[in-house]
């Protein structure tokens, strides 16, 4: 069973709030695409301080460690960067946003496609996946201006969000279903010795042999 995205209920429950976050704020918020690269920047920020903070707890160890503090310092250094110059990446963010509709939403799809195998029909996930992704290809074109490709962009993402929402509760029905089908098969009973008593219930069956009376053998002679 694929589930490329969905391991832990954590993953596409934090992508499906932070889309249909960044969506409100592009739809409704004051110059929309700035607003959302300091967003971005700040929670690059964070999740490097954090990062940072965890790695210097384990200095003493080596390998993974000293990669963790690496990898945080560049997310600080590039959000701060993003965040007192939020117009390096705010005129290309319609762009970055349908190129991650296009692969998450196609993420969503084939995702979905096991999930339809063990639970039957759900077409109303995947029409909301395929939109995302038609969505996504047609913020590439880009043919209006900034404002309003930053209300569809919005809305697009909104869209994905309650699409992942939907898609995070299927594909948790589709594990528990596929637990079910590849549980441990029932042991198969073992063959019976010849004498041997097998106990079923009340009834008690009993295999035996028939064994001539000598007696009876006697009187034949």
């Amino acid at each position: 069973m694929i589930t490329l995205g969905y391991k832990t209920k954590f993953d596409s429950v934090t992508r499906a709030a932070a889309a249909i976050g960044i969506g409100l704020v592009m739809v409704f918020g004051a110059n929309a695409p700035t607003l959302v690269v300091k967003i971005i920047a700040v929670l690059l920020i964070a999740a490097g301080v954090v990062s940072l903070v965890y790695g210097l707890i384990k200095n003493k160890e080596t390998g993974i460690y000293q990669l963790l503090i690496a990898n945080a310092v560049l997310d600080v250094v590039v959000g701060l960067l993003l965040f007192f110059n939020p117009q390096w990446i705010a005129g290309i963010i319609v762009y970055a946003i349908g190129v991650a509709l296009i692969l998450f939403g196609g993420l969503q799809l084939v995702a979905l496609a096991g999930a339809m195998s063990l639970l039957g029909a759900g077409v109303s996930s995947l029409i909301l996946s395929i939109l995302a992704v038609v969505g996504g290809a047609f913020l590439l074109f880009n043919p209006f201006t900034i404002g309003v490709m930053s209300v569809i962009a919005g809305c697009l993402l909104i869209l994905y969000g309650v699409s992942e929402l939907i898609s995070t509760f299927r594909m948790g029905k589709a594990k528990e279903e596929y637990e079910i089908r590849r549980g441990p098969a029932a042991p198969r009973p073992e063959p019976m010795e010849p004498g041997k008593i097998l106990i079923t219930g009340e009834a008690k069956d009993a295999e035996y042999e028939r064994v001539d009376d000598p007696d009876d053998l006697d009187d034949m002679n």
